[in-house]
């Protein structure tokens, strides 16, 4: 699994601030992920993907962003799901496991 990258080391490979990361994830053109509902995160390849456009991140062309990206597949989303929310799940079925294993043993 590849690691994912925090603001600050986008904000240090696009050479922008904290603020203007942010801005582009609200304007769609980064995308950020949520991890725990509150930390962003972004994926390396798709940052490397923003720095090598041919004009500034900070401005970038209308032309080379489409305005309403792709639907991503089914597939794609739901392994992003699963990759995100991991602990999540594993952590809910340890614990339908324990109050099972509770229950049949009383």
């Amino acid at each position: 699994m590849e690691k994912l990258w925090t603001i600050a080391e986008v904000a240090e490979c696009l050479h922008l601030s904290e603020a203007e990361v942010t801005q582009l994830v609200r304007q769609g053109t980064l995308t950020g992920y949520r991890l725990g509902g509150k930390f962003l995160r972004f994926r390396p390849n798709e940052v490397k993907a923003l720095h090598t456009l041919p004009s500034s991140p900070r401005a970038p062309a209308a032309s080379s962003i489409p305005a309403n990206p792709a639907p991503r597949p089914w597939h794609v989303r739901l392994r992003d799901a699963l990759y995100f929310y991991d602990f999540y799940i594993l952590s809910s079925a340890l614990l339908v496991c324990l109050v099972l294993y509770l229950i049949a043993s009383s």
